[in-house]
């Protein structure tokens, strides 16, 4: 079976083993918004192979930055954004090299047909 990076899949025993965190502070990440895992019916957390990643990201932040959670929340707000600004700056490149394309066969001189 393959997973995405995305797909909610880890349990908080499983991931707080994965990441040296007790779920409680993982709880704690949760309550100040700075992760948000996936809730099943029966209301037990799921979290994905990005949430881990988030989370190790904030654990760096506090650990080797010492940030708080108020820090945190900037940081992470903040690497959202340039998330977004990365993707939107592909988007664009990729329409500017369609366009390129598209211009440079249309000044193509047309075949000689004698």
């Amino acid at each position: 079976m393959n997973f995405t990076e995305y797909e909610p899949v880890f349990t908080i025993s499983i991931v707080a083993q994965r990441v040296r965190l007790h779920p409680q502070t993982i709880r704690t990440y949760e309550r100040q918004g700075l992760i948000e895992p996936h809730r099943t019916d029966s209301n037990i957390r799921l979290y994905s192979g990005q949430d881990i990643v988030r989370l190790l990201q904030i654990k760096t932040w506090i650990e080797d930055l010492g940030l708080n959670l108020a820090g945190v929340e900037i940081m992470t707000k903040l690497s959202d954004r340039v998330t977004q600004l990365e993707a939107r700056v592909n988007e664009l490149t990729l329409e500017l090299v369609r366009r390129r394309a598209a211009s440079a066969q249309r000044s193509l001189p047309e075949p000689d047909q004698g």
